[in-house]
């Protein structure tokens, strides 16, 4: 068996490795730059947001808020679950009720 007549030294590998990586973070960092500039990106949405939490032992119960539904959903280890679904009028009658019952 002959030598391998294209060998490269570990030091080369890693400086194009370590290259790569560099032009891969500044064309990303540039890209969210302009897409923020351009208006592609925003910050915060009024989508999506969590109303609360509470850990339950391993798991983790969240209300959140999705477009104008409320939904209620269980976190853990053990995978997710859909725990209820209201809709805008559902789950401002429950908070006037709840309110009213304080």
């Amino acid at each position: 068996m002959g030598e391998l007549s294209g060998t490269v030294s570990i030091g080369t590998y890693l400086g194009k490795v370590v290259i790569a990586l560099v032009v891969l973070a500044v064309s990303g960092w540039m890209f969210l730059y302009v897409a923020k500039r351009k208006g592609w990106v925003q910050k915060g949405s009024d989508k999506l947001y969590i109303i609360s939490s509470l850990s339950i032992g391993r798991d983790v119960f969240f209300i959140i808020r999705c477009g104008p539904d409320v939904i209620a959903v269980v976190a853990g280890p053990s995978g997710t679950k859909l725990m209820g679904r209201w809709s805008p009028e559902d789950w401002n009658a429950s908070e006037r009720e709840s309110k009213g019952n304080a």
